[in-house]
């Protein structure tokens, strides 16, 4: 009978320290929107599901990235809420929805809703963040497609001289970090720091820590990219490196990007002008946007009020 006294005395132990660890409670207000320890851990959680390497990084480190990716998302939600009703639904979101479980290498819905399940991830808590991105995205083209500058000629000229020049081209897999500096003098500053990370830790995992890009969740990761869509200066920097190798920071507009070769190959030119014409305004036209959108953030971010607890 005393065995089974202290027994259930241990079970209930172990329950309460189970509801114990379970608790929630403020970590911080962002605009007067409280900000839970469970909402960091689910934030972390969906870091850690569209980047699994992040498994190996210090905890401190992730749970700090999901603290901020927080606060980037909610600061993001409160200016969204000035101009839309985010609680209508996107009428591209399902196709949104796609083209990022397809990036992450899935085939459909189910597949990644299955995916989230072993994160302990909802779906429908995933769609909203989805939604909230997409809708800043559209917000920053309103405010600011005017303002983008982009040399169509130049961009034409090149295609042509590639498509009479040359039999084949390059091809290459690539992935990126973007940062930002105050000044030119604490950029080297900034890249040594990102260096000495992607020593100890990978580029990818790396990315997802300092970039800025909205790539930066998936690693860095963009993907295969034909020589006809680069820039001259970043294809003129890839095309001197080894595959595993990185560049040092290049100027761009929205900051300093670090490219590094995952991979290349070889392929004929059968290039139609117009596409590819087209596929590389609309690269540039990102580019440029990418670069309103942190301004624009950093802007609003200055005038919200975050507070620690």
């Amino acid at each position: 009978m005393r065995i089974i006294f202290f027994l259930i005395v241990f079970i209930n132990s172990l329950y309460f320290q189970y509801a114990y660890s379970m608790e929630s409670y403020l970590i911080l207000k962002i605009n007067n929107k409280i900000i839970t320890n469970v909402d960091i851990n689910n934030e972390y959680k969906y870091l850690i599901a569209l980047s699994p390497d992040l498994q190996d990084v210090d905890k401190k480190k992730v749970m700090t990235l999901a603290r901020n990716s927080i606060i980037r998302e909610k600061i993001k939600e409160d200016e969204l809420n000035k101009f839309i009703d985010l609680n209508i639904k996107n009428e591209f979101i399902d196709r949104i929805i796609a083209n990022f479980y397809k990036k992450m290498g899935m085939e459909n819905k189910s597949e990644f809703v299955n995916y989230l399940k072993e994160y302990n991830l909802s779906f429908l808590e995933i769609e909203k963040k989805i939604a909230i991105e997409a809708a800043w995205n559209d917000l920053i083209y309103k405010k600011f497609a005017n303002q983008i500058e982009i040399d169509e000629i130049k961009i034409k000229n090149e295609l042509k001289e590639l498509i009479l020049n040359k039999k084949e081209q390059n091809v290459y897999f690539v992935s990126e970090i973007l940062f930002t500096s105050e000044n030119y003098e604490n950029v080297n500053e900034k890249y040594e720091i990102i260096n000495k990370s992607i020593l100890e830790i990978g580029f990818n995992n790396t990315a997802t820590l300092h970039s800025i890009s909205d790539s930066a969740k998936l690693g860095g990761k963009i993907g295969w990219i034909k020589e006809s869509q680069l820039n001259e200066i970043i294809k003129n920097k890839i095309m001197n490196l080894k595959i595993g190798e990185h560049t040092k920071p290049i100027t761009i507009p929205g900051g300093f990007l670090v490219v590094k070769l995952d991979d290349k190959k070889k392929e004929e030119v059968n290039v139609n002008l117009n596409e590819e014409l087209d596929k590389q305004i609309s690269r540039e036209r990102n580019s440029q946007l990418q670069q309103f959108s942190e301004i624009y953030y950093k802007k609003i971010k200055k005038n919200s009020t975050i507070s620690e607890k």
